[in-house]
């Protein structure tokens, strides 16, 4: 399941975070990949122990939580890691999975990847965000603010960056629960339980689907 959620940062944040991000130098980006999968130069990124690092990981949590939607669609246990990206022309990340353990120096299982957009799409050519579905590839360049979130064992790639620049941040995370179609079912019932009480408010059918919202996470949440 494949996930937008459309200014989920506000203009205020991009401001705060393209200001962090100004203060940075990049460097060659580190894979997120099992393995080395191009000899093309792949990205650059913000060095993980550089200072500005901190506070653009804690403005990006904060947005997160603050956004019940994603929330309960993702049901976020803990972050595998974060970083900052930044594609130039030529640039580009061949087709791949993420590497299914990250972190340091405890090890944990990624489950779901998120890519938050810092640049305007009218402002780069290429380097859209790419899923191979199986038969095509589903495309992705959203606006500055929105977040795109996947399954991490989802195979899908950077197209290259033909001019402009594109600047995102990127992160892993482990979810509550660990099947993804689980994951999708509490999404549905999610949304479904969102539309009940915005017709009916408290009613009986909203208290039936809470109750079975709770009790599957009760079910399959590995805390």
């Amino acid at each position: 399941m494949i996930l937008t959620f459309d200014n989920l940062v506000t203009p205020d944040e991009v401001r705060v975070l393209k200001t962090l991000i100004a203060r940075a130098e990049f460097v060659d980006g580190r894979e997120t990949a099992g393995a080395q999968l191009s000899q093309v130069k792949q990205n650059t990124q913000i060095p993980l122990d550089h200072p500005v690092m901190p506070e653009i990981m804690r403005l990006v949590m904060n947005a997160l939580r603050r956004s019940q939607v994603f929330m309960d669609a993702t049901h976020p246990r803990a972050l595998a890691a974060m970083l900052v990206s930044r594609y130039q022309p030529g640039m580009q990340y061949g087709l791949h999975v993420d590497t299914p353990l990250m972190g340091d120096p405890t090890l944990i299982r990624s489950d779901l990847s998120f890519t938050l957009f810092l640049s305007e799409p009218d402002r780069y050519e290429g380097g859209e965000l790419a899923f191979d579905t199986g038969s095509n590839e589903a495309i992705y360049k959203l606006s500055v603010g929105s977040l795109i979130c996947y399954p991490t064992g989802q195979l899908h790639r950077v197209r290259p960056l033909q001019s402009g620049e594109r600047v995102a941040v990127v992160g892993w995370f482990q979810s509550l629960i660990r099947d993804p179609g689980v994951r999708e079912l509490l999404h549905d019932i999610s949304r479904a339980r969102s539309l009940v009480h915005a017709a009916e408010g408290n009613s009986r059918a909203f208290e039936l689907l809470n109750k079975s919202f709770a009790n599957l996470v009760r079910r399959y949440a590995e805390t």
